[in-house]
């Protein structure tokens, strides 16, 4: 019960005066319905997913269109084009990974390969499929979706699906070690499609998918990898009384269950007759849905002098309530959990919040529903890369001059 997250002067923080340097920078474009911001590692380009199948290119202010696979993609509901990764040798093979829902239902995870290294768009000719996962008839949610490679194990993409939909996982799919679904799985890819499993996984040689990593997810829809230390952030979403962040620190083994469907958060699920798996993983961070909001939000791990007082701090946030804060690791309990939301400007009402970004230089972004992609913490107070960035937004009539936009309360 020590993770238990009450509104307490043990964990709440309130920032002093002096760190309040947050301020949201809006950027001038609008997008449709963006899911996702990445870019590789050191490129001051923007690459922003948007759901219908759509991988917007922004470049020195300009934008266009850097891949368009609508044509392959179911979007209703929670489907759609989800999860972006660059390789980490990108720079050599010019390739890169999506994570879409096909017009099979399927999830999909295939790589591209761009002509050059500043090219503007990728042929959809040169996707390759990495692998392929059915999905529930009839379920359009619970989907995931999220991709990306660790800095310390760069050869293995590491891929989140959702239990694949319909309340309380009815076919018990996140604790199935057979199937794919409700898991992280952890796959090497291969150049010309296809994928080999890593030896180090925790099912290889022992009943279970030899893809899988950890289990007992929900729908784990944004998570990240720490820039610096590799520890990995899960967040999933819970059912009808929980969200949770959960915590891998670099240096960890695979095979960790986090619980679902059973427990939700640090409770057990009262809608299931199941047990509480034995050694299941308690999270890091959990909330009651009567606290900050009812759909978790993962962020990232700000690295950076730009903000004061916030280096090590993780962002993440909330789609129902459009809230976002903070909280550090303290030795694997979670400490100076602090609100973030006015201090930004309130960016995001209710029902609009959608992801969070973090571009090839660390600076990280928050986005919505509403088409909106806003800074919210840069890693330097004015970052180099920005200079030309913003002469380029001037030179299409935008302005990205910081600024704070008027506060409104968050709506529950």
């Amino acid at each position: 019960m020590r993770r238990l997250i009450t509104i307490t002067a043990a964990i709440w923080a309130t920032a002093p005066l002096a760190s309040l340097a947050l301020q949201s920078q809006p950027l001038p474009q609008s997008f449709t319905t963006p899911v996702y911001l990445t870019a590789p590692a050191g490129d001051t380009r923007l690459f922003v997913v948007e759901k219908a199948g759509r991988i917007q290119l922004l470049d020195n202010g300009l934008q266009s269109t850097f891949l368009d696979i609508s044509g392959l993609v179911n979007s209703d509901g929670e489907r759609g084009l989800l999860g972006l990764a660059f390789d980490p040798a990108f720079a050599s093979n010019r390739r890169f990974y999506v994570n879409y829902i096909d017009i099979n239902f399927h999830t999909v995870v295939s790589s591209f390969t761009a002509p050059l290294n500043g090219s503007s768009s990728v042929d959809t000719a040169t996707e390759q499929q990495v692998l392929s996962v059915a999905q529930p008839l009839g379920r359009s949610n619970h989907k995931a979706g999220w991709i990306g490679f660790r800095s310390s194990d760069p050869g293995n993409l590491y891929i989140a699906t959702g239990d694949g939909g319909g309340g309380n996982d009815p076919d018990n799919l996140a604790q199935n070690l057979s199937s794919p679904l409700g898991k992280i799985l952890r796959v090497t890819p291969t150049a010309g499609g296809g994928y080999t499993v890593p030896a180090d996984n925790p099912f290889v040689g022992v009943a279970g998918n030899d893809a899988i990593w950890a289990y007992g997810l929900r729908n784990p829809y944004r998570n990240s990898f720490d820039r610096l230390s590799g520890d990995f952030w899960i967040a999933d979403v819970g059912q009808n009384a929980r969200e949770e962040i959960n915590l891998e620190l670099q240096g960890v083994t695979g095979g960790r269950n986090y619980g679902w469907r059973a427990r939700e958060g640090t409770a057990d699920n009262p809608a299931v007759p199941d047990a509480a798996p034995a050694g299941a993983v308690e999270p890091f961070l959990d909330y009651a849905h009567a606290t900050f909001g009812r759909s978790i939000i993962g962020g990232y791990v700000y690295h950076g002098t730009g903000e004061p007082g916030l280096d090590g701090s993780y962002f993440f946030g909330d789609f129902v309530s459009g809230r976002i804060f903070t909280v550090r690791n303290n030795g694997g309990n979670p400490s100076d959990l602090t609100e973030r939301t006015a201090e930004l400007g309130t960016p995001f009402g209710p029902n609009q919040l959608s992801s969070f970004g973090e571009d090839g230089l660390g600076n990280i972004y928050a986005m919505g529903i509403n088409g909106q992609v806003v800074l919210i913490a840069a890693v330097v107070p004015e970052p180099a890369s920005w200079a030309l960035f913003l002469a380029g937004c001037l030179l299409v009539g935008g302005m990205c001059a910081r600024k704070t936009l008027p506060a409104r309360s968050a709506m529950l």
